[in-house]
C-alpha cells in the first residue's frame, strides 16, 4: 500500500519594521510499503520537487516618517531613504525609482537615484497646505521596479514664525461720552496669526495713556483678545480726541508683532455750568433816558458743545417795586443777545436785580447781580 502526499506551507515574518509573506515550494511525502519500490517513489519524489509554484507576494512595508520645517529651499536634504529603508544605492537607477504621491496630490520631494537622498522638490508653505490644523502631513510612496515594491513614507511639515499678527481693520473707532464712569469696558477685534502653537498671538500691548488700560482675555479655544478698560474719566473739553496704538505679538523666535490704531472720539456730556464774562455789571443811566436805551450787554459762555453749550438769557428775580411798578417795567433783556434796554424811563436810582443764563438740557441757570 503506499501514498503520496502534496503539501505547502507558509510563514508570515515581521523583521525590522518590514512585513513579508513566504510561500515554500510544494513538498511530496513519500511512503512505501516494500524495500522494492522506495527506488521508484524516490526517483517520483525527485520529479516532483522540481514541480513547484512560484507565488509572487506584494510586499507592505512599514511607514517611514520624516519632520522638517516648511518653506525649506529646493534641493534641501530631508533624509535618505535609501538608507533608511535598506535599499541598495547602486540599483535605484535599474529598478527606476520614483516617488509617487496620494491623492493626486502636489509632488514635494523627490529622490536623488545616486545618493538615495529624499530632497525637497517644490517650495512648501504649510499654512497654504494645512491652515491651522495642528499637524500637517503629507502621505508619499516609493516605487521601485524589478521586482515592483511600494515603500510608503510620510512628510510631517513643521511650522515656522514666518506670519506676522494681523488686525482686521487698520483703525478701530469709538465714539465714548465724557459721564462715561471709570472701569467701563470696550470690547476689541482680536489679531489673527495664520500660523499655529506658540508661533500664533501670544500677548497685546497698549500704549502708555492717561485715561485706558488694556486687560487681556484667553477664549476656550486658546485664542487671546483685549479689552479697552477706562481708568481714568474723559473730559471732551480738555481732549476731544484720543488716539492709542495696540499690538498684538506672537511667540516665535523672534517675535513678530502687528498693530492697529484705536481712535476714540469723546461725546459731549451737559457737564459745564454756564459763566459770564463777570460776576457783577455795574451801569449808572441818565434821568429820563429815552426808551430803548441799552443798558449793558451781558456776554456768557459754556464749553459744552452743541445743544449743551447754547446760551440763553433771563431775568431771574423782577420782583422788587419800584415806584411802584415792578422791575419788568423798567428793563428788557434779549434771550439771544443779552442785550437789556431801558423799557420806560427812569428818574431815580433802580435797586439791583439779578440776571439768569440758561445753559444747556439739564443745566442750572446761572446768576449775575446786575
Amino acid at each position: 500500500m503506499q501514498f503520496l502526499i502534496l503539501t505547502h506551507s507558509v510563514a508570515v515574518h515581521l523583521q525590522n519594521n518590514v512585513s513579508s509573506i513566504h510561500v515554500s515550494p510544494p513538498r511530496l511525502l513519500c511512503h512505501t510499503q516494500g524495500f522494492k519500490l522506495l527506488s521508484l517513489f524516490r526517483v517520483a519524489c525527485e520529479m516532483f520537487d522540481l514541480l513547484f509554484f512560484v507565488l509572487v507576494a506584494h510586499t507592505a512595508y512599514g511607514d517611514v516618517s520624516y519632520s522638517f520645517p516648511e518653506e525649506m529651499k529646493r534641493g534641501f536634504v530631508i533624509g535618505n531613504i535609501a538608507k533608511d529603508l535598506g535599499l541598495d544605492v547602486n540599483r535605484l537607477s535599474s529598478r527606476k525609482a520614483r516617488i509617487d504621491t496620494e491623492g493626486n496630490r502636489k509632488q514635494y520631494c523627490d529622490i536623488n537615484l545616486n545618493t538615495g537622498e529624499l530632497i525637497v522638490a517644490e517650495r512648501i508653505d504649510r499654512e497654504g497646505l494645512c491652515g491651522k490644523k495642528a499637524s500637517c502631513v503629507v502621505n508619499h510612496e516609493l516605487v521601485l521596479e524589478s521586482p515592483l515594491e511600494l515603500h510608503r513614507f510620510i512628510l510631517n511639515i513643521e511650522d515656522i514664525n514666518d506670519n506676522s499678527p494681523q488686525f482686521t481693520e487698520s483703525v478701530v473707532k469709538f465714539e465714548i461720552r465724557e459721564s462715561a464712569v471709570k472701569g467701563s469696558r470696550y470690547l476689541l477685534d482680536e489679531a489673527h496669526d495664520a500660523d499655529i502653537a506658540r508661533n500664533s498671538v501670544q500677548s497685546y500691548t497698549l500704549q502708555d495713556n492717561e485715561h485706558f488700560i488694556l486687560n487681556v482675555l484667553t477664549r476656550e479655544n486658546g485664542r487671546k483678545y483685549g479689552e479697552l478698560v477706562l481708568n481714568k474719566e474723559l473730559d471732551r473739553e480738555q481732549q476731544k480726541e484720543v488716539t492709542l496704538i495696540l499690538t498684538a505679538v506672537d511667540g516665535g523666535t523672534p517675535p513678530r508683532s502687528g498693530t492697529v490704531a484705536i481712535h476714540v472720539s469723546v461725546l459731549d456730556a451737559n457737564d459745564n455750568a454756564p459763566v459770564f464774562s463777570q460776576a457783577v455789571y455795574k451801569v449808572s443811566l441818565p434821568e429820563n433816558s429815552p426808551l430803548d436805551t441799552v443798558v449793558v450787554t451781558v456776554s456768557a459762555t459754556d464749553a459744552d458743545e452743541g445743544q449743551n453749550g447754547e446760551v440763553t438769557y433771563a431775568f431771574s428775580h423782577l420782583s422788587e417795586i419800584v415806584r411802584g411798578a415792578p422791575m419788568s417795567s423798567f428793563l428788557s433783556i434779549n434771550g439771544d443777545t443779552g442785550v437789556i434796554h431801558a423799557v420806560r424811563s427812569h428818574s431815580q436810582r433802580v435797586s439791583s436785580s439779578k440776571l439768569r443764563r440758561g445753559g444747556g438740557r439739564g443745566n442750572s441757570p446761572q446768576h449775575l447781580q446786575l
